[in-house]
């Protein structure tokens, strides 16, 4: 019996190395800008959700792939032409199959330490959607994917991109004012999306990875940018958003960079609230 699991568990492993070997790298910036999705959402069912909205789980495919995402609404009155949207790209999670899990193995996207995101947006007004990415939660391609690898950030950008490409498609939103909240690997997520499209109104980067190697694009940004760090960070040092302000800035992409004298990674209260309101502030005044 003992050979007859070892040899399954080889099976297994053999074929999750077939496929891995199979999925195409992740599409360049210039190749996501030409490429045409074609993406449908599909509602899947209710998301537990905090006091000031409501939630649900919408399902589309992409690269072969079922992927999933969380959708925040606000309980206010819909404005005429639905509220605005908030994408928010959520950041590195060591064991990408417990994104979205509680620590009472409960499947509660997004789970314990993202919990309060999809309330700073939701509250003030967005409509918030938050990508599993592929690999993560029961999203497939967790096969095809490498948290400490760099291309996993591109095949995130993918599945960003193509449900960007179906944002209309969410009851209640407005497809023309969207915009975009990233937090440390997220915002290398983002900015890969933000380059290749030109739908988004605004950008806010907390805490980001390192983007250098996105440095010289940055004037290719349509929409402002606003960015916060934490100076004693020590998940992603504060010399990341540094640098990256000082890019946008040439650019004339800058809105703003706030650094805060605290430590954390994921802004503590009620300097995380303060943050959103910032954040906020500029969508409101990028709406059309």
């Amino acid at each position: 019996m003992r050979r007859l699991r070892v040899a399954l568990a080889l099976t297994v492993l053999a074929v999750q190395a077939c496929a891995a070997d199979a999925q195409p790298p992740p599409m360049s910036i210039e190749a996501l800008r030409e490429y045409d999705f074609d993406v449908t959402l599909a509602r899947v069912r209710p998301l537990e959700a905090e006091a000031g909205y409501s939630a649900y789980l919408v399902a589309y495919e992409h690269a072969g792939l079922s992927l999933h995402a969380m959708v925040a609404v606000p309980d206010t009155p819909v404005p005429e032409a639905g509220f605005p949207v908030v994408v928010a790209h959520h950041g590195y999670v060591p064991d990408p199959r417990r994104y979205g899990i509680t620590s009472e193995d409960v499947d509660a996207r997004p789970g314990d330490y993202y919990r309060s995101v999809p309330g700073l947006f939701a509250t003030r007004g967005f409509l918030t959607v938050i990508p599993d990415y592929r690999g993560h939660n029961n999203s497939e391609g967790f096969a095809f994917i490498d948290p400490q690898d760099e291309q996993s950030v591109g095949y995130y950008a993918e599945d960003v991109a193509a449900l960007l490409s179906a944002v209309d498609q969410l009851e209640q939103a407005d497809a023309d004012n969207v915009f975009f909240w990233s937090h440390s690997m997220g915002g290398s997520v983002a900015l890969r999306v933000l380059l290749a499209t030109d739908t988004v109104r605004a950008a806010s980067f907390w805490a980001t990875m390192n983007v250098d190697d996105l440095a010289d694009q940055v004037a290719a940004l349509d929409g402002p940018v606003i960015v916060h760090h934490a100076v004693g960070d020590t998940a992603t040092p504060a010399t990341n958003s540094l640098s990256f302000a000082q890019a946008l800035a040439g650019a004339g992409r800058l809105h703003a960079v706030s650094l805060y004298p605290e430590s954390d990674h994921y802004f503590a209260l009620p300097r995380r609230e303060a943050a959103a309101e910032a954040d906020v502030a500029l969508f409101l005044e990028r709406l059309q």
